[in-house]
C-alpha cells in the first residue's frame, strides 16, 4: 500500500515512532522538516504487526504476512452466556447471528528516550463491538465505540499515545458501517477498519486507527481483490475524523484510493501487490511473495520477500522535503516443535526514508522503537520465538527480536543503531478467562548518533467478553 512511514527517530515525540497523524497538528512545514531532519517515528507492522493482537506464531507456516492481513478473518467467539444466544435462535439471521462483545484493555507504558525525555502513562478502557448477521444474506451492519481513560498519567510525561494530547482521556465511535454482499464481493460504506500494508488500524496502543471509506473486497478463494476510497481518518488518540491531508497539517482535503490483488492458492505460496495514491501528496506500490515448505522430521521452512516504491505526486503538499524512494526486504523462517527462527534483511533507497502517516510499516525489521527505514539504511534481523505449550505450559509464548541498522542517513550524517525487543505472552485457553491475555514487553535501543540508550517497557492486559 502507499508507503507512508518515516524510518527514523524523532527527538521530541518518539512514542513507538508515531505517525504524523498521531502528533499535534502544527504547520505542515514544521512536520516536513522533522521528517527529514530527524529519524521520524513510525509504528509497527511486519515484525511488530504479528504482535498487535496475536501471540507469536507457533510455526513458520503460521506466520501471516502484511499482504495476507489485508483480508482478515472474521473472528466469531462462542458466547460466555449461551442462554442469550439460544433465545435469539429462530429469529431472522440478522438477529440470530448477532455478535456483541465488550473488549476491555488496560495498558501501562514507560519510554525513556534517547533524547533524555520520559513518557509514561497507565490507561484503561477498550471498546464495545456490535455486528449483525446478514439480512436476506445481503445486508449487515457493524459498530464499535472506543474509550481510553487515565489511571496514572503525570502531566510532564506526555507522549505515550495511550491518551490524547495533554494526558487527557477520549472516546469515539470509530466503527459505524453498512455492508452489502453479492456473490463473493462485500461492499462496505462508512466508518471501518482498513488493513492495508501501510494504511491500517495500527492497533498497538489503547485504540486503533479507523477510516471513513467505501471499499469493495473479495476475501475468499485463491484470487483475492480489494479496492476503495478513504476520505477521512480517526487516528489512535483522536475522537474526530479528518481528511487524510488535514490529518497531517495541510489545509487541503484529499483522500486515498487503493487497489490490490493477491493470489493465495494454498498455504505454501502467495503473491500480490497493492497500490495507492493520495493526490498531491504521495503514491506507492507494495509487492510481496511468500513460499513455504515442509521438511523432514517436523521442520518447516518459509521465505518471504517484499518491495515498496514511493513517490510524491501532483502539487506535492510536502514540498521538496521528500524524495522518491524504495525499500527491499527478505526474510527466511524455520521452525521445529514450537520454536521459530527468523533471519531478515532490509535495504532502503539512498535519497529518502519510507514514510507513512496513516498506519504501520510492513518492513520485516520494524520493531518497537525503530523501523530501520531511514535513507540509505541497511538492517539485519535475527529473531527467535517459542511456544511453551509443547512443554506443558499452555498459553505461554516468548519472542525476542534483534535488529542492527547500518549507515542510516540523517541529513548528511550516517550512523548505526541496534534494538533488542523481548515479549512474553500468556493467553488463557479455556473457562471464563478464555479470552484473557497478559503481555509484558521490554525494548532496549542504542544509537551511535546520540550515544544514549533508550528503553521501552509495556504491560498490556486484555479481556474480551463475548456477550452474544
Amino acid at each position: 500500500m502507499t508507503s507512508f512511514n518515516s524510518g527514523g527517530s524523532q527527538p521530541l515525540r518518539n512514542a513507538d515512532r508515531a505517525p504524523l497523524t498521531d502528533m499535534p497538528q502544527y504547520a505542515l512545514l514544521q512536520w516536513c522538516v522533522l521528517i527529514v531532519a530527524a529519524a521520524c517515528a513510525s509504528a509497527s507492522f511486519a515484525a511488530e504487526r504479528e504482535l498487535d493482537q496475536d501471540p507469536p506464531p507457533g510455526s513458520a507456516r503460521e506466520i501471516e504476512t502484511p499482504i495476507q492481513r489485508v483480508f482478515p478473518e472474521v473472528l466469531v467467539r462462542p458466547s460466555l452466556f449461551p442462554g442469550i444466544t439460544e433465545q435469539l435462535q429462530g429469529l431472522s439471521p440478522f438477529f440470530a447471528d448477532t455478535q456483541l462483545e465488550v473488549r476491555f484493555r488496560t495498558y501501562y507504558l514507560r519510554k525513556d528516550r534517547v533524547v533524555d525525555v520520559i513518557s509514561e502513562a497507565w490507561a484503561a478502557g477498550g471498546s464495545v463491538y456490535y455486528r449483525s448477521g446478514w439480512l436476506k444474506k445481503l445486508i449487515a451492519v457493524e459498530m464499535e465505540g472506543f474509550t481510553s481513560q487515565s489511571v496514572y498519567a503525570p502531566d510532564d510525561r506526555d507522549g505515550t499515545l495511550l491518551l490524547a494530547r495533554g494526558q487527557e482521556g477520549y472516546s469515539a465511535l470509530g466503527i459505524a458501517n453498512a455492508k452489502v454482499r453479492v456473490g463473493g464481493f462485500v461492499l462496505t460504506a462508512g466508518r471501518q477498519y482498513l488493513d492495508l500494508p501501510y494504511v491500517n488500524r495500527n492497533d498497538n496502543r489503547m485504540t486503533p486507527n479507523t477510516f471513513e471509506a467505501m471499499t469493495l473486497a473479495k476475501s475468499q478463494g485463491a484470487l483475492r481483490f480489494s479496492t476503495g476510497y478513504a476520505w477521512k481518518i480517526k487516528t489512535r488518540t483522536s475522537d474526530e475524523f479528518l481528511s487524510l491531508t488535514r490529518a497531517i497539517g495541510s489545509d487541503k482535503d484529499r483522500g486515498l484510493a487503493h487497489v490490490g490483488v493477491v493470489w493465495d492458492p494454498h498455504e505454501d505460496f502467495h503473491i500480490g501487490a497493492i497500490g495507492g495514491i493520495v493526490p498531491d501528496l504521495l503514491a506507492g506500490v507494495y509487492g510481496e511473495l511468500g513460499v513455504g515448505r515442509d521438511l523432514a522430521n517436523g521442520w518447516e521452512l518459509r521465505f518471504d520477500g517484499q518491495i515498496t516504491l514511493q513517490t510524491d505526486t501532483g502539487d506535492d503538499l510536502l514540498g521538496d522535503l521528500l524524495d522518491d524512494t524504495w525499500n527491499l526486504g527478505m526474510r527466511t523462517a524455520a521452525s521445529y516443535a514450537g520454536a521459530v527462527f527468523r533471519l531478515g534483511i532490509s535495504i532502503t533507497g539512498p535519497d529518502a526514508a519510507i514514510v507513512n502517516p496513516y498506519g504501520t510499516n510492513p518492513s520485516y525489521v520494524d520493531l518497537m522503537q525503530r523501523s530501520f527505514g531511514r535513507a540509505d539504511e541497511k538492517a539485519l534481523l535475527a529473531s527467535i520465538s517459542y511456544d511453551f505449550s509443547n512443554r506443558g505450559f499452555e498459553g505461554f509464548t516468548v519472542i525476542m527480536n534483534f535488529v542492527a541498522g547500518f549507515d542510516g542517513k540523517l541529513q548528511d550524517i550516517h550512523d548505526d543503531r541496534q534494538e533488542l525487543d523481548l515479549t512474553i505472552d500468556y493467553r488463557a485457553k479455556e473457562g471464563l478467562l478464555k479470552n484473557f491475555s497478559l503481555r509484558v514487553r521490554g525494548s532496549w535501543l542504542n544509537e551511535d548518533l546520540t550515544d544514549r540508550n533508550g528503553t521501552d517497557v509495556r504491560v498490556i492486559l486484555r479481556y474480551d467478553l463475548p456477550v452474544i
